[in-house]
């Protein structure tokens, strides 16, 4: 059982968890910056001028997929541990829900993702219809709000170790959270 002051990481496992939590993950930001730029590329290069529709709307769900996760998985890519203080669950169970924060970024992503579809895209070809331009808005905003969501299936290797590091520190409470008194005589 941990003492009530005892934040630094104590076991083999948690010093290697806090450590991978501790450095910014480039691969996963990478990947996903990669991922946009060839959604980019491929969009503007080679989608742009099929003859097919569908294969034109692929382009805006690629952007929005990869700018989606551009954003989220930034986020989460970030340190979460410092290996002079671990953050622990304390035994109320934990307080703080990452699902607003989740929320707010899906929101930024669905909203911004046609925007980042359009920047580069140039001027719209004539033959384009009206309603092949506004489903290009929606399918862009769809894959973003996906795109946002899938860093938290997908895991950054520092988001993973965080929740790793909290399911050791509440496994050590037998039974998860619990309410307990104290009488004296």
């Amino acid at each position: 059982m941990y003492a009530a002051t005892d934040f630094r990481p104590r076991q083999s496992r948690e010093i290697a968890l806090c450590t991978k939590a501790s450095v910014f993950d480039w691969q996963y930001t990478g990947a996903m910056t990669l991922g946009l730029v060839g959604a980019e590329w491929l969009n503007l290069k080679v989608l742009k001028y099929n003859e097919s529709s569908s294969y034109r709307l692929m382009g805006p769900g690629l952007v929005g997929l990869f700018w989606g996760g551009f954003l989220s998985g930034g986020y989460l890519s970030f340190p979460t541990c410092d290996p002079l203080r671990t953050p622990s669950v304390p035994p109320e169970g934990n307080v703080r829900a990452a699902w607003p924060m989740a929320a707010a970024i899906t929101l930024v992503a669905t909203a911004t993702a046609p925007v980042i579809d359009y920047a580069l895209l140039g001027d719209v070809p004539w033959r384009w219809t009206v309603t092949e331009r506004s489903a290009r808005v929606f399918v862009a905003m769809g894959a973003g709000a996906v795109g946002a969501l899938v860093p938290y299936v997908i895991r950054p290797r520092t988001w993973a170790a965080k929740l790793e590091l909290e399911r050791i520190r509440v496994g050590e409470f037998a039974g998860g959270p619990f309410v307990t008194y104290q009488a004296q005589f």
